[in-house]
């Protein structure tokens, strides 16, 4: 990369794992793309695939080799898989690309993920198995088979990709997945302490491969103007890089702004064996008045900036 636009090497030398990583406009790639420009190694993960994750829509396996290329014409340093991270051979296969290349793995991205065009409740198993698949399989995967080499090093950062759709969303196999990657990020992070090893979660809110199929619509339109992948980037980058500790943490990113997120509890109230004493304390225990709640993926957008008169899913 020419100087004039190549960042500090914050991360000079160190390897970055980044799933879901081959397309332009999507975060895996925005995300790569930052960490080697400013010194970092990239294995760069992407299967291929349409959307759904479904055969019918195709592959395309030479996608990741053509995101690494871009990455290595700007000056960078990367390799391409382009295996299904649902499957522990891909992410062993990542890793072992990683050592013998460079011999370590400092950063693991976890981007990849599937969606789908089936609200509650007309899904099915397969679908559920599906997103289980990419996103908590994948997420378990990859951390498992880059783990023992962080432990060695003592040193790792971990980055699991949610959604606001976990506040509430139609497509209940996309939200209740997302949803799973708090506890699993939190078990991380219990792990990883004694370890130098942290682990967060990101719920961005960006245009992407995935929001690219909706519907042309102005809350689409304000999505691709204002909420670009490169701004969840820095979030992103500064949450993997030497100087942040915080684990075990979840961050909601999008639209040059981020907040932390959290889950709340209100005063507890006094009960009895009675219903009654339970309906008299409800009141208190749903107030919110200190709060920000986060009860849908709209909320999630608007806390972040999107214009609440827009049409959302």
């Amino acid at each position: 990369m020419s100087n004039e636009h190549q960042g500090p090497n914050e991360f000079q030398d160190r390897v970055a794992l980044v799933t879901g990583a081959a397309d332009r406009i999507g975060l895996g790639f925005a995300h790569a793309s930052y960490l080697a420009e400013r010194g970092a190694k990239i294995v760069l993960n992407d299967l291929g695939s349409g959307t759904l994750g479904l055969v019918e829509q195709g592959f395309n396996p030479d996608i990741a080799e053509e995101a690494a290329q871009r990455i290595r014409d700007a000056g960078g340093e990367a390799i391409a898989n382009n295996g299904d991270v649902a499957e522990e051979a891909t992410a062993q296969a990542m890793v072992a690309s990683a050592m013998d290349a460079w011999g370590r793995v400092d950063i693991l991205i976890n981007n990849a993920g599937v969606a789908s065009s089936a609200f509650f409740p007309d899904i099915d198993a397969d679908e559920m198995h599906r997103h289980v698949g990419v996103t908590l399989l994948g997420c378990l995967n990859t951390a498992k088979a880059a783990w023992p080499h962080m432990v060695e090093r003592g040193y790792g950062r971990i980055i699991n990709t949610g959604s606001p759709a976990c506040f509430g969303n139609p497509i209940a196999s996309y939200a209740s997945t997302k949803s799973g990657l708090f506890g699993f990020t939190r078990t991380q992070a219990m792990f990883g302490q004694a370890h130098n090893i942290t682990a967060n979660l990101l719920l961005p809110a960006a245009i992407s491969r995935l929001t690219e199929g909706l519907p042309e619509s102005p809350f689409k339109s304000h999505l691709r103007d204002h909420f670009g992948a490169e701004k969840v980037a820095p979030v992103v980058a500064h949450l993997v890089s030497d100087q942040c500790a915080v684990t075990g943490e979840a961050f909601t990113a999008g639209g040059g702004k981020f907040a932390r997120i959290v889950y709340a509890a209100s005063p507890a109230q006094e009960i009895d064996l009675t219903m009654e004493s339970v309906a008299s304390g409800l009141a208190h225990a749903m107030d919110t008045s200190d709060w920000t709640p986060q009860g849908s993926t709209a909320e999630s957008m608007v806390h972040l900036g999107m214009p609440p008169d827009l049409e959302q899913m």
